[in-house]
């Protein structure tokens, strides 16, 4: 029985028909958060009848659900992958935000204690696991490049706010351009996988002017490498973004003081299963 008080963790599912992969269900993000947080597990359609209840969602294919609070004022819980740390087929975090898809809040200032856990699982991955691939975390020295880089999000991402990727795509290829003669190139985001191994965003972002983004995270990756950004729609980037493409020329570079307390502050907003599981989560989250 549901009560007014339940934190209700939506398990990936929108009907109350048990899903072909339920079974694998217990185990993934959503499960530990449930755990975490002492909430009910339930299925979208469940949770409309309790719109006034805190509500945990699970990736971009429960935006359904993302809208339902947006539009009836229900506040939620909102898990996706990690900002910092990212790996070939392994997501070691994920990132836990709070009534929306991104953490575009202010910077908070934060200890160095959460984002030195990550640095050193990554040393760790390097020497032990250098298949996973991981993407670094030792912010690089801005520098000058040839090119523009496009990195839009996927076609399921943009739904969130009704866009269309390619005409998004063709919107700001022709925007950019009447305030530059730059090439532009587009990375379409492709299979994870497929994405750590070759062709990596760090290679396109070798000789790249800036990056232009919506809500990528690829925002957060070019900064970490030196590489300016601008951020179009709702993005952890935003604070050390601009988001005017006549400003295409005139990027901003964030200090090191900056950067360095951007990413203190993105990594409280990210957690492994096990701190979803124990309670950790939930005790920062609401701290």
């Amino acid at each position: 029985m549901i009560t007014a008080n339940d934190i209700l963790c939506l398990d990936r599912k929108e009907t109350n028909k048990l899903p072909k992969n339920h079974l694998k269900l217990l185990n993934t993000s959503i499960f530990n958060f449930t755990k975490g947080c002492n909430g009910v597990a339930v299925s979208l359609e469940e949770a409309r009848a309790y719109p006034d209840n805190t509500w945990v969602i699970y990736g971009a294919g429960m935006i359904k659900a993302v809208k339902n609070c947006w539009e009836n004022n229900t506040p939620f819980f909102y898990i996706d992958n990690q900002y910092l740390g990212n790996m070939r087929s392994k997501k070691q975090w994920h990132r836990i935000i709070k009534d929306h898809v991104h953490d575009i809040r202010p910077i908070i200032e934060r200890p160095r204690d959460r984002l030195e856990q990550v640095i050193k699982y990554i040393q760790w991955a390097q020497l032990k696991r250098p298949e996973l691939n991981p993407t670094l975390l030792d912010p690089k020295p801005f520098t000058s490049g040839r090119n523009i880089l496009i990195a839009p999000p996927s076609p399921k991402s943009f739904t969130l706010w009704n866009i269309d990727q390619q005409q998004w795509i063709d919107q700001t290829v022709a925007e950019i351009k009447k305030y530059t003669d730059r090439p532009i190139k587009v990375r379409l985001k492709r299979p994870r996988d497929d994405r750590f191994i070759q062709n990596t965003l760090e290679d396109d972002l070798k000789d790249s002017h800036c990056l232009v983004t919506y809500n990528s995270v690829a925002a957060c990756e070019a900064i970490i490498n030196g590489t300016p950004a601008f951020t179009l729609g709702p993005n952890a980037a935003q604070q050390l973004a601009k988001h005017d493409l006549s400003e295409i020329e005139n990027p901003y570079i964030p200090s090191d003081d900056e950067r360095e307390a951007w990413l203190r502050h993105l990594s409280y907003s990210q957690f492994t299963r096990t701190e979803m599981n124990n309670g950790t989560a939930w005790g920062i989250l609401n701290g």
